[in-house]
């Protein structure tokens, strides 16, 4: 008997384990990740505002609003005047310090119903109540929001051609 097969099997595991095997080479994996801006373009329609049908649209689109932090602001306040009179003294003008504190960055990545007007190439995102009040909100300038500009490059020119049809 050379050597039972218990005897072997431990030998074998402990040449797997302490014989390392030629180097591994780690592989990159490409994952591919979607656009987060986009539209739901059976939702692009057109819009009915003060009046007009020819100039304004509305679609639920998606996007980011990223926001800066903004930082604490100390307000050192004023130490004031010692004032003295007839062996009695007291502060005046004293304002004690106070911190304001700032804002964390943040971003939302969500759908919003857009409302665009063609003819000025402006929008307005409705719902985008829930970020800072540094973030530009009501209507601007579609180069502010990729979703808007792409709405406003494809459908504004089909909605102003004398069809009025999209």
């Amino acid at each position: 008997m050379r050597g039972s097969p218990r005897i072997l099997a431990v030998v074998a595991l402990l040449q797997v384990l302490l014989c390392p095997a030629a180097p591994s080479r780690a592989e990159t994996v490409v994952v591919p990740v979607p656009s987060p801006y986009s539209y739901k373009a059976d939702s692009v329609q057109p819009l009915v505002l003060a009046g007009r049908t020819d100039r304004y649209l509305q679609f639920v689109g998606h996007t980011v609003i990223d926001w800066p932090a903004t930082p604490a602001r100390l307000n050192p306040g004023n130490p004031g005047t010692i004032r003295c009179e007839r062996q009695r003294c007291w502060q005046q003008g004293y304002s004690a310090p106070s911190l304001t504190g700032g804002t964390p960055a943040g971003s939302i990545r969500s759908f919003f119903t857009y409302r665009l007007d063609c003819r000025d190439r402006t929008f307005d995102r409705l719902g985008d109540v829930r970020v800072p009040a540094s973030v530009p909100k009501g209507w601007q300038p579609v180069t502010n929001d990729p979703t808007a500009l792409a709405v406003a490059d494809r459908y504004c020119q089909e909605l102003t051609k004398p069809t009025g049809s999209i």
